[in-house]
C-alpha cells in the first residue's frame, strides 16, 4: 500500500479536437499549478414511497453528472485566460509571437474548435494525476470538454500574479495507467513587479492589489438526450470586473472620485504585464467602457489612506507576447 503524497500531483491540459470534448493532441503545461479541486457530482437521487413498511430510503438512482473544478496557478502565459475572454488566435510568428484574444456573442463560431452543434464554447481537457508506487496504482482523472466560467488575474504586492479559474466540464473519466507526459515550463511566471495599471490615462502608482474578473456565468444543461452528462455548455451575461486596492494620492484622487465615480464618466483602462526587457513575455489587457461603482475612502488613526475602487468593464481584450517555444502556440486552442 502507497499513500498518495502532494509531491506526486501533477495537472496537465490537453488539445481538444474539432468535435466538442474530444481529446487530440499532446500534454500541455498549464502555469505553476499550486491548486485543483474538482467536483465530481453523481447527484444520486433519492426514493421513498408507500408499501415498504420503513422509514428509511428505499432506492438510490443515477442522477445528472456534474463536473466543476477549481485551477490555481501562476502564470507564465495567459492561454487559458484568453480563452475566456473568447476567440484566440495567433497575429504573428517568429522570435517573439503574437497571440491576441478577442470578445465573441452566441451568434459567432470562434474558430474550426467549436464546429459542431449547439455552438459550443472553445474547450480543453485536464488531466488531474495523482502517482503512488506499483503497476496500474495511479489515481488519475480526466476532465474533457472544460470550458472557463470566471477567470481571475490577482496581482498582490510581492507576491507572484496568480490566475484562478472555475470551470464546467462534460465528462469525467477514470484511470489507474500512464499519465500525460508534460515539458516543463521554467520561464518566470509574471510577478506584481510586472504589473502597471492605467485607468483613464491616469497611472495608478499606488496599487497594492489588483483583481480583473471574467465571468462567461456558464450553464451545462441536462437535455433528456439519453445521457446523464451535461450537454454542450452555454455562456449566460457576461460580467467583466475590475477591483483595485490602493493608496489615495493627489496624483488620481480627483479623477477616480469626481470625474469617474461621481459624475458617471465612461474611461478606459489597461492592465500590462511587461515580464521582460525583450518583449517575449508580455501581456496586456485592454478594458473598454469603464464605470466606478463603489469607491471607499475611510478616514483611519494611523498610516495612508486606502482605497478600494471597485468597476464594471464592458469590453475586455487582449495581447499577448511569448517567445517561440513549442507548447506556447495558443491557436490549437
Amino acid at each position: 500500500m502507497a499513500r498518495y503524497i502532494h509531491d506526486q500531483n501533477k495537472v496537465v491540459l490537453v488539445h481538444e479536437s474539432g468535435t466538442y470534448a474530444a481529446t487530440s493532441g499532446n500534454g500541455v503545461w498549464p502555469g505553476q499549478v499550486t491548486s485543483h479541486s474538482i467536483d465530481d457530482a453523481e447527484n444520486k437521487i433519492e426514493g421513498r414511497y408507500f408499501g415498504t413498511g420503513d422509514r428509511s430510503y428505499d432506492t438510490m438512482d443515477l442522477g445528472p453528472r456534474d463536473v466543476t473544478g477549481t485551477i490555481t496557478y501562476n502564470p507564465q502565459n495567459f492561454m487559458t485566460v484568453f480563452m475566456a475572454i473568447g476567440s484566440v488566435y495567433d497575429a504573428s510568428s517568429g522570435a517573439n509571437v503574437l497571440h491576441t484574444a478577442t470578445e465573441v456573442n452566441t451568434d459567432a463560431r470562434q474558430s474550426a474548435f467549436t464546429s459542431g452543434p449547439l455552438n459550443p464554447l472553445r474547450s480543453f481537457t485536464i488531466e488531474d494525476s495523482k502517482t503512488a508506487v506499483g503497476t496500474g496504482t495511479n489515481f488519475i482523472r480526466t476532465i474533457n470538454g472544460i470550458v472557463p466560467n470566471a477567470t481571475s488575474i490577482i496581482a498582490t504586492q510581492g507576491e507572484k500574479v496568480r490566475v484562478e479559474q472555475t470551470y464546467v466540464g462534460q465528462t469525467l473519466t477514470f484511470s489507474s495507467g500512464n499519465t500525460t507526459s508534460v515539458t516543463t515550463d521554467t520561464t518566470t511566471p509574471y510577478l506584481w513587479s510586472s504589473t502597471t495599471l492605467t485607468m483613464g490615462g491616469n497611472s495608478i502608482v499606488t496599487a497594492k492589489d489588483i483583481t480583473l474578473e471574467i465571468n462567461n456565468n456558464v450553464t451545462g444543461p441536462h437535455y433528456l438526450n439519453g445521457s446523464r452528462d451535461v450537454s454542450v455548455p452555454f455562456p449566460g451575461n457576461r460580467d467583466n470586473t475590475l477591483s483595485v486596492t490602493l493608496d489615495l494620492a493627489s496624483e488620481t484622487a480627483k479623477a477616480l472620485y469626481e470625474t469617474y465615480y461621481k459624475d458617471n464618466t465612461e474611461f478606459n483602462a489597461t492592465l500590462d504585464f511587461n515580464q521582460t526587457s525583450t518583449g517575449s513575455q508580455h501581456a496586456a489587457f485592454t478594458l473598454s467602457g469603464c464605470r466606478i461603482t463603489s469607491m471607499e475612502n475611510p478616514s483611519e488613526l494611523d498610516g495612508p489612506t486606502e482605497t478600494t475602487v471597485e468597476v464594471m468593464i464592458e469590453n475586455v481584450s487582449a495581447q499577448e507576447w511569448t517567445s517561440s517555444v513549442a507548447g506556447l502556440n495558443f491557436n490549437p486552442w
